[in-house]
């Protein structure tokens, strides 16, 4: 798999987008991966690699940084895997917690201390005119000695990919187990480069078909069923000579796949809207439990983003949001956003066109866009998501 740390950086940051709905705490979530900026790099080998100053950081600073890098090798390795097996879709990567929030009571869905076993992510592969597909992912991520993964057993990898499939068996998706999975420990082996182990299990769970302008499209806004049991609320059928039982869980039954399936998709959207900036278009996404007010107020660039910028890239217009931060003297802008026709429909509700219209760009519109650049770093994701990395002109110091 070709990737680069920029790529790894964007991933990041579709990840954590609707992590915590809050104003400063969104806006810091937004540009989290922005820190690892001097933490990737190629080594000899031409392979991707911490660099010195990602290799030695304090050690409270090492779990969040296998954390959160584990969600962007993690996730950019399903993503590599799901386009491989569902050729022609598009691929939406939407939270789990902020999902479960609108069907099933707070005191199980949100994410703390005492947390039910749930997948990190859900994976959307939708194309228009066929059913969706969804894949659970759990990312976890860990510091390796070097030479440990050659020879001796990985037992924190082990450890974290038996945690990752206890994860993922927490939420059944129609019958039980059929929802496909993909479990990933990502090791930063030092300087051994680094590896991404996949634990993949069978299925394929469909959603029911949606037309544009009828009734259940992801147009029209819905509402939270919060009475969606968890105790015993997956059923495991009599197998092996064992017999049938229950037990907790989130399990999405069957008469909801149709509901399950737009609150997917506006959810998608509202990771889309707040990527780029747009606070308000978040709200209009998002139900009253998975944190509409903390969307629907007014934005101020000190404490939210704003979609307010705008760039080019080879001829296309791209709108979104961006920040200026220092890497010791270095100044760097960062640009995240959407390509301005994909960008316009998503803020005017219109779900199902945006989904039409990015399918039929296809990849020729990446290409297209990334030609021509002469400096800095630019990611493109096939649901029109970019962002854009440039080092800014040293200001010089006033002289007295």
């Amino acid at each position: 798999m070709e990737l680069t740390p920029w790529q790894v950086l964007h991933t990041v940051a579709r990840g954590y987008v609707l992590a915590g709905q809050g104003m400063g705490r969104g806006l810091a979530e937004h540009w989290l991966s922005l820190k690892y900026c001097e933490a990737l790099d190629a080594n000899r080998a031409g392979a991707m690699d911490l660099t010195d100053k990602g290799r030695t950081p304090e050690r409270w600073y090492k779990a969040m940084q296998a954390r959160e890098l584990a969600v962007g090798f993690g996730l950019a390795a399903a993503e590599h895997i799901l386009r491989q097996r569902y050729p022609g879709h598009v691929l939406s990567v939407v939270d789990t917690s902020t999902v479960l929030r609108a069907g099933w009571p707070l005191g199980v869905s949100q994410r703390n201390k005492a947390a039910r076993p749930r997948p990190d992510y859900l994976i959307e592969a939708w194309k228009p005119g066929e059913p969706s597909k969804i894949t659970l992912v759990a990312c976890r991520g860990n510091h390796q000695k070097p030479g440990r993964t050659s020879g001796r057993t990985r037992t924190t990898t082990i450890r974290q990919l038996v945690k990752g499939a206890e994860l993922t068996e927490g939420m059944q998706i129609g019958p039980w187990n059929t929802t496909p999975c993909l479990v990933l420990s990502t090791e930063l082996a030092g300087q051994g480069g680094i590896v991404v182990n996949v634990l993949e299990s069978p299925g394929e769970t469909l959603l029911p078909l949606r037309s544009p302008g009828a009734p259940g499209s992801a147009d029209e806004e819905i509402r939270d069923k919060p009475g969606i049991p968890y105790v015993n609320a997956i059923r495991i059928p009599a197998r092996e000579g064992r017999r049938a039982r229950s037990v907790d869980g989130f399990q999405v039954p069957e008469d909801d796949l149709g509901w399950f399936g737009q609150l997917v998709a506006r959810t998608g959207a509202a990771g889309l809207a707040a990527f780029s900036g747009g606070t308000r278009i978040t709200a209009r996404y998002l139900t009253a439990r998975q944190g509409r007010e903390h969307y629907d107020v007014p934005a101020f660039s000190a404490t939210s983003s704003l979609d307010d910028a705008e760039t080019e890239l080879g001829g296309m217009k791209f709108v979104g949001t961006d920040h200026v931060f220092r890497m010791g003297s270095v100044r760097v802008e960062a640009f995240s956003g959407m390509a301005d026709d994909l960008y316009r429909l998503i803020s005017q509700g219109r779900v199902e066109e945006y989904r039409r219209r990015a399918c039929d760009l296809g990849s020729s519109w990446r290409e297209d866009a990334g030609a021509g650049r002469r400096s800095g770093a630019v990611s493109f994701h096939a649901d029109g998501t970019v962002m854009a990395l440039d080092i800014l002109p040293v200001r010089r110091r006033r002289t007295p």
